[in-house]
């Protein structure tokens, strides 16, 4: 494998992680180091501990939710789990299912400045902060809308806009489509991999959309209750686990190799007929 080119943004070492009031931990001896500018995809079943990896990273576990935490947490160069999230904003955001648990104001244009507010922002900086983040996000029709007027999707891009006006290096994303359709679903995970590549932001994203963003992750954590992750490479992970969009069960049936994981790549096999398995397979 090519030496990683970005140094790690993020450190979780040997994270034992337990709730209050249960006995079995949510994380067990968890570690997971993440490059600066990586788009990493979080993937597993409910309650295999996906949730609570990702708000490990700004403080919320343990902070909000207490419990009994061991191991170590690195988030560029701070401690989340010794400064909170409320110190951690402008280094890890985090956007969940529900965009409007994560609204204060009724005006969209009024929401992305309210956290710039409270951290006593100057004028001036925050109006070109909002223009950044509207423009980021293509979002710029909507600055003077209510919230309660926006579709599922507008309100969950606004979300996204409003956490990057702190500009912090590390966007935390939990199931952030779950709630969609399938048209407003693709336009927030877009959104998502033009962050990633146009502005190098390092995104974190559970998700259970897979065959909208697995081409555009550049690796894949596998959550299971009870068993260690797996972690590494999209194809290599996808291979081994039995989660997987449908184009690359199709493949892993077909003996498809390299795995595809887009119809662009699929193509390929399905021109040559039945049988064909692609390169390094031996046929």
């Amino acid at each position: 494998m090519e030496p990683r080119a970005h140094p790690a943004i993020i450190s979780i070492e040997n994270v034992t992680y337990t709730y209050p009031g249960t006995s079995q931990p949510a994380l067990k001896d968890f570690s997971l180091h993440v490059e600066e500018g990586e788009f990493l995809l979080v993937v597993g079943a409910s309650g295999a501990g996906k949730s609570t990896m990702l708000r490990l990273v700004n403080g919320l576990v343990p902070h909000f939710y207490g419990g009994e935490l061991s191991g170590g947490v690195q988030v560029a160069g701070r401690d989340p789990v010794e400064v909170g999230p409320g110190e951690m904003s402008d280094t890890a955001g985090m956007v969940f299912q529900d965009p409007e648990a994560q609204f204060v104001a009724e005006v969209v244009e009024d929401e992305m400045a309210f956290a710039m507010e409270n951290a006593g922002l100057p004028l001036n900086v925050m109006r070109r902060r909002v223009e950044e983040a509207l423009h980021a996000l293509g979002i710029e029709h909507l600055r003077g809308r209510r919230v309660n007027t926006l579709s599922g999707g507008e309100k969950q891009r606004v979300a996204i806009a409003s956490v990057l006006t702190l500009q912090p290096q590390v966007l935390v994303l939990d199931e952030p489509t779950s709630q969609l359709d399938p048209q407003s679903a693709e336009e927030v995970l877009d959104a998502l991999v033009k962050l990633n590549k146009d502005l190098g932001l390092t995104v974190i994203l559970s998700e259970h959309r897979l065959e909208r963003v697995v081409q555009h992750a550049d690796r894949i954590v596998y959550m299971e209750q009870g068993r260690p992750a797996v972690i590494g490479e999209p194809r290599e992970v996808l291979a081994t686990i039995p989660l997987a969009p449908p184009l690359v069960q199709v493949g892993k049936l077909m003996g498809w190799t390299p795995l595809p994981l887009s119809i662009k790549e699929a193509r390929k096999f399905a021109r040559a007929g039945p049988g064909v398995r692609g390169q390094g397979s031996g046929v």
